[in-house]
C-alpha cells in the first residue's frame, strides 16, 4: 500500500507528522512520499482536472487549501481528512452553525456581515452597537480563518471594537461572548477513527488564549462524563476520522466548544499522554482503504 502526504510550503509542525506517519506506516507495510503544495500540483486544462502527483491508495492531507483538496477528490483520490470536513472545521462560523441545535454548548456567537465597499462608512459600523449590547464587554472577535491563536482578539470596549473592525472588516469575522472562566485554559480532545483517544489541558498565565505564545504549556487531562458526552456528540455529528476538539471551561467547569481542528498537530499530545497517535492513525487508514477497495 502506498500513500502521499501533502503539506503547505511552511512545513513547520507538520515535519513531525511526516516523520511519525512514515515510521508507523513502514511498520504496517505502507510506503509514504511527501509533496509540498506550492500551487503546481493541479490544473484545470482543456476543461479537465490534471493532477501532477502519482496515483496512490490515499493522501494524508496536512493542509487547509480546500481548492486543491477538492481537485484531488474530484480526480478520485481518497483524502484523510475529506475536503468537506476540512472546510467545515477551517471555517469557524460553519463549525458553529453545524453544531447549533444539537445540544452542544458553545459561546454566544454572531457572524460579521461581509463587507465589499472600498470605503467604510458610518452606517457600516451601526451593527457594532448591537454586538456590544448582545455580547457585552469584553467580547471576542475572531477571523473566521486562523490557527494557533492568531486572529483572535479580546475586545474590551466599543472604541476597541470599532478600531479592530475597521482594520479587519473585509475578512470573514465572527464575534463571541467572552468565557472569563476559561481565561488562558482549554482542553484538546483527540479523535481518531471515531474514538476519543485522550486529552490534554493547555494553559497560559499571561494571555487569554491558551495556545498562544511562549508562555503556553500543557498537561494531561482526565476527561469526565461531561467532556466525554460532548466529544461523543461532536464526533458522531461530523463522522470524524481525525480531529482535535478544543473546549473552553464554562462557569461550572463544563465543556464549551471553542473549535474543531481537522489538521491537529500531535507532537505535544504524544509526549504528554504517551498515546501513539501516528500508529492509531495509520492503522485506521490501512483498514479503511482495504475496506473501500474490496
Amino acid at each position: 500500500m502506498n500513500g502521499i502526504i501533502i503539506t503547505n510550503q511552511d512545513i513547520g509542525h507538520n515535519a513531525y507528522k511526516i516523520k511519525r506517519f512514515t515510521e508507523e506506516g513502514n511498520k504496517l507495510g505502507i510506503s509514504l512520499s511527501h509533496f509540498i503544495n506550492d500551487g503546481s500540483l493541479a490544473v484545470i486544462k482543456d476543461n479537465n482536472i490534471q493532477i501532477k502527483i502519482p496515483k496512490c491508495d490515499f493522501i494524508i492531507y496536512c493542509d487547509k487549501d480546500i481548492y486543491l483538496a477538492r481537485l484531488l477528490e474530484r480526480s478520485g483520490y481518497r483524502l484523510f481528512n475529506k475536503p468537506d470536513f476540512i472546510k467545515m472545521c477551517d471555517d469557524k462560523m460553519l463549525t458553529n452553525i453545524m453544531c447549533a441545535n444539537e445540544g452542544i454548548k458553545m459561546p454566544k456567537t454572531i457572524a460579521g456581515p461581509l463587507f465589499y465597499s472600498p470605503v467604510l462608512k458610518e452606517e457600516n459600523l451601526r451593527f457594532l452597537k448591537g454586538l456590544g449590547e448582545e455580547l457585552g464587554f469584553p467580547l471576542v472577535m475572531k477571523k473566521v480563518y486562523g490557527s494557533l491563536g492568531t486572529g483572535v482578539f479580546l475586545v474590551n470596549n466599543a472604541t476597541e471594537l470599532a478600531s479592530l473592525y475597521s482594520e479587519y472588516c473585509r475578512q470573514p469575522l465572527q464575534f463571541q461572548e467572552y468565557i472569563s472562566s476559561s481565561f488562558g485554559k482549554s482542553v484538546r480532545v483527540l479523535i481518531i477513527d471515531g474514538k476519543v483517544v485522550g486529552a490534554f489541558e493547555r494553559y497560559n498565565t499571561e494571555d487569554f488564549r491558551s495556545n498562544f505564545g511562549s508562555t503556553a504549556t500543557s498537561k494531561e487531562f482526565k476527561l469526565d462524563e461531561r467532556f466525554l458526552e460532548a466529544s461523543s456528540k461532536i464526533k458522531d455529528l461530523f463522522n470524524i476520522e481525525y480531529a482535535g476538539l478544543d473546549f473552553l471551561f464554562g462557569e461550572d467547569g463544563e465543556p464549551v466548544l471553542c473549535e474543531i481542528n481537522s489538521n491537529a498537530f500531535f507532537e505535544e499530545f504524544e509526549k504528554i499522554t504517551n498515546v501513539n497517535v501516528a500508529k492509531l492513525f495509520m492503522e485506521m487508514v490501512k483498514r479503511k482503504i482495504k475496506d473501500e477497495q474490496k
